[in-house]
């Protein structure tokens, strides 16, 4: 028989189509989003969906698989945003603003503690090692007889077909015995030229925020890197990697100097989810979303939320293989 995963906190799907590449059958996928479980349905129709509050749901509903794949919420841990960690103190009490969005990593506790899975494997940002919880949250899994492996991967160093963006994050695995496998083989990186279209964008015909960048490139005809962000390099796209690719998406652009002179545009989402390991044939469900910041009017990329808060599809395949062979492969 194949093996068998459950997919929470699934969002888009990267998790779900590296599990499938590694040969699992994904017999159920859940999360709380209505337009990341659309995505969902559309590009795994076998996939029993579930859209849920996973803090408040009972687990004893849901089918037993072999292995449970979870990336709870990150956007309390994550530095992103402009946000930082409170007090140790402060987390304990359930007095700040993320402690309910940090505490969804216990829906996997729940869950453990229902199905006793062959493997649990949980993937967040790495800064979801500092959360003033995560010690009590290994000792609960503990309490279930799981012992531990911690990892941090970077999607650009795992092959085979490692993507082109720099992404580190945090892998934790659970198993009965703590065999699994983790180390990681030399692989040629993915250079960004890889993913990028042909398009060298518009003319620059005003001035950017990326336009000292610009200025600085020396090889025309070749495409680079420019990001929107402070003290940043241009770099050259046949060389390097995407830095990472967030939910907000909106810092990476591509930069070419022609004999007409410069061109530029912002990385398209296609690109992005190419980025993340996506397969051009995936299908993203999402609008533009009107929201209120600090009393001004913006829009929310949906596909770009779903594709930035995604699992990097090749991860979670290498983390998939290792855990099957651990677990003896398809049964």
């Amino acid at each position: 028989m194949t093996l068998t995963a459950t997919d929470l906190y699934s969002g888009g799907g990267g998790s779900s189509v590296g599990l499938a590449q590694a040969g699992f059958r994904v017999l159920v996928a859940a999360n709380h989003w209505p337009t990341a479980d659309r995505t969902h349905r559309a590009n795994h129709p076998d996939t029993e969906h579930r859209l849920a509050n996973l803090s408040e749901t009972d687990f004893r509903t849901f089918p037993k698989t072999d292995v449970l794949w979870a990336s709870p919420s990150c956007v309390w841990h994550a530095r992103s945003g402009g946000r930082t960690r409170p007090p140790a103190q402060v987390e304990l009490r359930r007095a700040d603003e993320g402690s309910i969005d940090r505490a969804t990593a216990f829906a996997v506790i729940a869950a453990a503690e229902v199905h006793r899975y062959e493997a649990v494997i949980v993937e967040n940002v790495v800064e979801f090692t500092a959360w003033s919880l995560f010690r009590w949250w290994l000792e609960g899994m503990a309490a279930l007889g799981y012992r531990h492996q911690i990892a941090v991967l970077n999607s650009a160093e795992i092959g085979p077909d490692p993507v082109a963006q720099n992404r580190k994050r945090f892998y934790g695995l659970f198993t009965r015995d703590g065999r699994v496998d983790l180390a990681v083989e030399t692989t040629e990186r993915t250079p960004a030229a890889a993913i990028l279209d042909p398009d060298p964008g518009k003319p620059v015909t005003r001035r950017l925020y990326v336009s000292p960048q610009i200025e600085q490139i020396t090889e025309p005809g070749v495409a680079h890197l420019v990001t929107y962000r402070k003290h940043a390099k241009p770099l050259r796209a046949d060389r390097h990697q995407l830095a990472t690719v967030t939910a907000g998406g909106n810092h990476h652009a591509v930069a070419t100097v022609t004999a007409d002179g410069a061109r530029h545009r912002m990385l398209t989402n296609r690109e992005r989810a190419r980025a993340q390991g996506f397969p051009d044939s995936y299908v993203f469900c999402g609008k533009n979303v009107p929201v209120i910041v600090n009393g001004k009017r913006r829009y929310v990329d949906e596909v770009r939320t779903q594709i930035g808060n995604a699992v990097s599809v090749n991860v979670a395949r290498w983390l998939g293989r290792r855990v099957a062979h651990a677990l003896g492969g398809a049964r």
